[in-house]
């Protein structure tokens, strides 16, 4: 079983991967790429190089290898335009096979006002939701790196229609035997098949690759992360362009139970300020405070002109 998963991993991250090009707007299931954690969202979207934290899911499946306990989640998202969302987890570790972690992620449009073919209203409304149930197993896979997979149902609704899918993400994590405290991270996302579709229209899944580092400072309570991000997306500039996608964030101890988060994410920032101008778009930060064996967390996304994004997480162990 074991061998299985690792050559599954293997080719899903080297041999496909960075073939796979897609333009912005044309996948479906795009809620798959919004952040759910609050710690992740405060530092800017850095959890792929990140161990032993539920909030790593959605991030690096891989993530999950190193939970020191039996850990729960449970996590709330305020997104622009009124929509929200929101993501529960529970991960345990099970003898000889690892970590294991089940969890959900929704994401709700609310209510719309239906209206006929010349914009007349009809009286009538209607709603728009999707969510993603999820299956992950973390193990070690050799010396100094770890691997994780997981399978996820995916469903969508829009009035009385409905579209779903089956998909995987693989990961891995290598922590450098030589630089203390160095782990570097790669991991793929929405690798699948659509079940059933809105339309008769052939529509791509929201495959999204993720390459980035995190490194604990040595002389300071401050743990570093930086990563690339959606690098299948093309933009229909040259190859290069897509380093531009990256995000920079930091966590910082205070105390045992105060953690300070903060970080930038360029992607969201080119995308949205206006021409010639400059904003706080891509801006993050966010708070952490642990007490008796549960972390509250809280994150805040800037998008400029565009809004806000605010996020809880509670996170517990037993």
């Amino acid at each position: 079983m074991r061998s299985v998963l690792q050559v599954a991993i293997l080719v899903m991250l080297f041999f496909p991967g960075w073939s796979w090009g897609q333009s912005a707007g044309t996948t479906s299931f795009n809620f798959l790429k919004n952040q759910y954690s609050a710690r992740g969202a405060a530092l800017a979207g850095n959890l792929v190089a990140v161990k032993g934290d539920l909030n790593t899911l959605m991030y690096n499946p891989a993530g999950l290898t190193g939970l020191p306990k039996t850990q729960w989640m449970l996590g709330y998202v305020d997104h622009l335009l009124d929509f929200q969302g929101g993501q529960l987890a529970y991960g345990r570790v099970v003898p000889r096979w690892g970590t294991l972690g089940v969890w959900l992620v929704y994401f709700n449009y609310g209510r719309f006002e239906e209206t006929d073919v010349f914009g007349e209203p009809t009286g009538k409304e209607f709603g728009a939701s999707e969510m993603a149930l999820g299956v992950t197993l973390s193990n070690v896979l050799g010396p100094n790196f770890d691997y994780g997979v997981s399978v996820k149902w995916i469903y969508s609704a829009l009035d009385v229609y409905t579209a779903s899918a089956l998909a995987i993400d693989a990961g891995l994590i290598y922590t450098h035997p030589g630089i203390e405290g160095l782990r570097i991270g790669l991991s793929v996302s929405n690798v699948g098949i659509m079940l059933d579709k809105y339309t008769t229209v052939k529509e791509s899944m929201p495959i999204l690759i993720r390459v980035g580092f995190a490194k604990r400072l040595a002389h300071l309570p401050l743990l570093f992360t930086a990563s690339l991000n959606d690098l299948t997306r093309s933009d229909g500039g040259p190859l290069w362009n897509r380093l531009k996608r990256f995000s920079v964030g930091g966590e910082f101890d205070v105390s045992q139970v105060i953690k300070l988060r903060f970080g930038y994410q360029n992607d969201v920032n080119q995308n949205v300020k206006p021409l010639g101008g400059r904003n706080f778009a891509g801006v993050t930060a966010g708070l952490g405070i642990v007490w008796r064996g549960f972390r509250l967390d809280y994150g805040y996304s800037s998008w400029g002109d565009l809004g806000s994004q605010n996020r809880l997480t509670v996170t517990g162990t037993f």
